[in-house]
């Protein structure tokens, strides 16, 4: 397995909290800075999937979108 998705598997494990601090301009399901989202799983490429509190189940990939831990 890739050392990214290891040490981000390590990093955000299912439950952990994670506020994104840009916005994502998705065109279905956009998500403004500050929001939250409940970490589910990480899968095999890397995208971090999850509920937001905002509503949604959007993932986040780890070298495209700003987050950090909460």
């Amino acid at each position: 397995m890739n050392d990214i998705i290891c040490r981000l598997r390590e990093q955000y494990p299912p439950g952990s909290k994670i506020r994104i601090l840009e916005d994502i301009d998705d065109p279905y399901t956009p998500k403004e800075a500050g929001d939250v989202m409940t970490v589910f799983y990480i899968d095999d490429v890397g995208q971090i999937h999850g509920a937001w509190k905002s509503g949604g189940s959007m993932s986040l990939v780890y070298d495209v979108d700003v987050f950090r831990a909460l």
